[in-house]
């Protein structure tokens, strides 16, 4: 079982699989490090890939202090993993809360990130208006459905969510994996996760200025049936990033890594050897 310290003590967990040029995964909040299952397999039989939970997710360590947690630790424990493993740069691929973490961790190291991948990415708040309603109706709801119903109201939270429903329909088997992978996750850890990263969650439309001279390589990836902010935030990637590719798949919901993996590959494999 690899793991490594962070600069703050806490026990991260990783895979290292396959050998030659790396790629790093970073995964969404509903998932951990199997969220890449349909990736791993087979781009580690051509690269290097390394998956990992991040902190708050088993089997990683669950700080008890909320102190311990935000969009700075897992910025940082993404440098920390490439340093452990005594990487000069690596092509991220990060989905959801992931891909947000990739993005920051361009803007902030960009000479160690040869691409970066961002699948699903949403901003944060725009305004103080957007704000009360996302901290409310989202990260305030889904604080109280663990409090009150553990896991199983994560569960519901993403059954009932428009942008998993044609991964339920299309592919039961692999929703059946997914939400079983969730069911084994910590309730704490994501309160925790829900209460810091998420809920002071900063908006990209603020990063305008950063991301204009952001010349790492950037991959954009959507499914069209995804949440509209989603939509919103990758129309304004789309034209603010020197160096850019956009694919939106059609018929597809929040995980285009795993509704779509075939595709998905192939997609990312052409990018990464441009």
């Amino acid at each position: 079982m690899a793991t490594f310290q962070t600069d703050d003590d806490v026990s991260i967990y990783y895979e290292d699989t396959g050998s030659g040029t790396p790629i790093l995964f970073v995964h969404e909040f509903g998932g951990d490090y199997r969220s890449w299952y349909r990736q791993v397999p087979i781009l580690s039989q051509s690269y290097r890939c390394i998956s990992f939970s991040a902190r708050g997710f088993l089997p990683s360590a669950i700080p008890e202090s909320r102190d311990q947690y935000g969009q700075e630790f897992s910025t940082r424990d993404v440098l920390a993993l490439i340093n452990h493993l005594n990487l000069d740069a690596v092509h991220l691929v990060g989905t959801s809360m992931g891909s947000f973490t990739s993005l920051d961790f361009a803007l902030n190291h960009p000479d160690r990130v040869r691409s970066a991948t961002l699948v699903g990415n949403s901003s944060g708040p725009r305004d103080s208006v957007e704000q009360v309603g996302y901290r409310q109706d989202w990260v305030g709801h889904e604080i109280r459905l663990r409090k009150t119903e553990g896991v199983e109201g994560a569960v519901a939270v993403l059954t009932n969510d428009p942008a998993y429903q044609s991964f339920q329909e299309n592919d039961p088997g692999g929703w059946a994996i997914y939400t079983g992978n969730l069911h084994e996750q910590s309730v704490k850890g994501a309160i925790h996760i829900l209460s810091t990263l998420h809920w002071d969650r900063r908006s990209l439309f603020d990063d305008r200025q950063r991301l204009k001279t952001l010349e790492v390589p950037i991959l954009l990836i959507t499914g069209n049936e995804d949440c509209y902010l989603v939509r919103e935030t990758n129309v304004f990637l789309k034209e603010i990033l020197p160096n850019v590719i956009w694919r939106d798949f059609e018929g597809t919901g929040h995980l285009v890594n795993i509704e779509r993996a075939s595709e998905f590959n192939a997609l990312l494999t052409q990018f990464i050897t441009l």
